[in-house]
């Protein structure tokens, strides 16, 4: 474990490269805001914007995007010597702060490697495809190796940021970008901690900012460490959702104070770019917004339906733009490329009891997170009771509407998307569920900060202090002592595929025919090798790879009669005439004789537990029943 945590100099390169890219988009969101509003904002706002220009020049221009994204740079150039656009003392002292405490994290997450099968199967290949070719992918141009490459490609585009200048593709990338949303979250949370968000408020001191990391992080009941702190979707979703709900409230809020609203209302549009850019189920956010935003104008009787839509509408339309644009694009430039809903007829009507008994069971077993939720329903109804609509009040209810609207869609997606088998398990509801946990923890944090203030509670500077020091040593204590469990990649038989596949590179050349022979897989075993062959160094992206999962005495034969001259066998059979047992290993044929040109011997089992990513039998494993 200590070995793994020793980064080399490329390690500190590519981390120097995701905080590069996050200054740029800070630079370039404070110059698209015309300054206005916090860091952790501008730079959620300038991905939205970056995910504009960069979506419409991929989808109408053949050029490299490497145009746009230089542009983009210039201009954050330039913001950085505009007084009015530049970031304040405030805003350096803020940042500042968080990253010093967040300096463990990094030390912990530094060294992180691709896990988990999405990455494998679809967000890193359209990460290489882009830093490859400086092109979105089709039909028409050269092959991406991925499940679903008419996905959104909003966190690629950061990744393409950060590696663009780069000699090599940075693989963990998303994953470095996903720990930096969740400290951006964390400052907006400390500045909820300390002064309840007002804007006119000093930087969060470092007791707050440790709290709010905190909060961002390991309180936040939806936090589960090899989702959020890998390269997957559901961390970017998130941030960005509980950004965008929080600027929808404060919005709410300032029509009844009849404030003057563009900056504000031109941040959420950005934010929502941002938003409906990074998967394909997260329109469903978008539109889950728009109709509690309606909803919340119409309850609240000082603002309206009328003036609601008047404001909110011009808002929400270049998100709804890009995602329209977006699916014309993949319409037209792929066949297949994305999650398509069943044939009507193929609908999964009838699983509707079941898939709503499982989603039960789901809500029993993740108790502590559904709980919370249900205490934010519970303190939804009091405030609104006793207090009306007031900034913590309308959080409350921007989760509220958005559970609801999101549910229905999942419902939706389980009857017309998924298999049968899938669908009546209610596939993976408690990960989609906790797309909201942000949200979630943004609004009982304002709810908290709210009754505090209204009580008067002021506890005495000692115990601030005190408080403050216990906050800020837990909050640099925690990533040590949960290293293993932000570690995922390191969970066993991970290492074990990624040292085979690095190896087993070192004896290919670029444009190798490769037979990858996997008896026994799952197709878990195969995607993890191929996507370290193809996007981890050293690299080997234009590999042409067949995965064949089984292997007899006639396998070697039937390769050689289909043109291959390399076959990487990850576990060969017990008494093998021709090859070690229980091995694995590169053959090559020189003629009508296959010979082995690489062995690699397991280790004995050590009763370490395996995780269950991958398939054993591939890795000549033998599971106890």
């Amino acid at each position: 474990m200590i070995v793994s945590l020793i980064p080399s100099p490329v390690d500190f390169a590519n981390l120097g490269a995701v905080w590069g890219a996050g200054l740029v988009l800070l630079l370039w969101g404070r110059a698209l805001t015309l300054g206005r509003g916090w860091p952790e904002i501008q730079v959620v706002a300038g991905w939205g914007g970056m995910a504009i220009v960069l979506t419409l020049w991929g989808v109408l221009v053949p050029a490299p995007l490497w145009w746009p994204v230089a542009a983009i740079a210039a201009v954050a150039l330039v913001a950085l010597f505009v007084p009015s656009m530049a970031p304040t003392r405030e805003d350096w002292t803020a940042l500042g702060r968080i990253l010093v405490l967040a300096l463990p994290i990094w030390a912990v997450m530094l060294t992180a490697r691709p896990s988990q099968p999405d990455t494998f199967l679809n967000l890193l290949p359209n990460a290489a495809y882009l830093y490859d070719h400086g092109l979105l992918p089709t039909d028409a141009r050269p092959p991406s190796h991925s499940f679903l490459p008419g996905a959104p490609y909003n966190m690629q585009f950061w990744a393409y940021l950060a590696g663009v200048a780069l000699p090599q593709l940075p693989p963990s990338a998303m994953a470095h970008i996903n720990v930096l949303l969740h400290l951006l979250m964390g400052l907006l949370l400390a500045r909820v901690v300390q002064s309840f968000g007002r804007e006119t408020a000093r930087a969060p001191g470092w007791g707050a900012t440790a709290f709010g990391l905190l909060l961002a992080t390991g309180l936040n009941p939806g936090f589960v460490p090899r989702i959020y702190f890998a390269a997957y979707s559901e961390a970017s979703v998130a941030v960005s959702l509980a950004i965008a709900g929080w600027l929808v409230a404060q919005s709410l809020g300032a029509a009844v104070d009849r404030q003057p609203q563009s900056p504000r209302l031109w941040a959420l549009a950005l934010v929502l770019a941002a938003l409906v850019t990074i998967k394909q189920e997260t329109v469903s956010f978008v539109a889950a917004l728009a109709a509690t935003s309606a909803i919340l104008g119409l309850a609240d009787r000082r603002i309206g339906i009328r003036r609601a839509l008047l404001l909110f509408g011009p808002a929400f339309l270049p998100a709804a733009a890009l995602y329209l644009v977006w699916r014309w694009f993949v319409l037209s430039a792929f066949s297949s490329g994305e999650l398509k809903l069943l044939p009507f007829e193929q609908w999964h009507w009838e699983l509707l009891p079941q898939i709503l008994a499982r989603i039960g069971e789901i809500v029993a077993e993740k108790g502590v997170f559904f709980g919370f939720l249900l205490v934010a329903f519970v303190l939804l109804g009091i405030q609104l009771a006793r207090r009306g609509f007031d900034l913590s009040t309308r959080l409350l209810a921007v989760l509220a509407g958005t559970w609801v609207c999101y549910n229905l869609f999942l419902l939706f997606t389980y009857i017309a998307h998924f298999t049968a088998e899938m669908s009546g398990d209610a596939h993976s509801y408690f990960r989609y569920s906790t797309h909201l946990s942000l949200l979630l923890v943004i609004a009982l944090t304002a709810s908290a900060r709210a009754f505090y203030e209204t009580r008067g509670w002021a506890p005495s500077w000692s115990w601030r202090r005190v408080a403050a020091g216990a906050t800020v040593v837990a909050i640099v204590a925690m990533p040590i002592g949960f290293a293993k469990r932000l570690r995922f990649d390191l969970a066993a038989p991970q290492p074990l595929v990624r040292a085979l596949g690095r190896d087993a590179a070192t004896f290919l050349t670029p444009d190798d025919k490769l037979a990858l022979v996997v008896p026994g897989d799952n197709n878990s075993v195969a995607t993890m090798l191929q996507s370290v062959l193809r996007y981890e160094s050293p690299r080997r992206p234009s590999l042409d790879l067949t995965v064949i999962k089984s292997f007899d005495e006639g396998t070697l034969a039937m390769l050689a009669t289909r043109g291959f001259s390399k076959a990487l066998i990850s576990c060969t059979p017990d008494n093998s005439a021709v090859l070690p047992e229980r091995k694995a290993v590169l053959v090559e044929r020189h003629g009508d004789q296959w010979e082995s040109a690489a062995v690699w011997r397991y280790p004995e089992p050590d009763g370490a537990r395996w995780g269950g990513i991958l398939a054993p039998a591939p890795l000549c494993r033998r599971l106890p029943q």
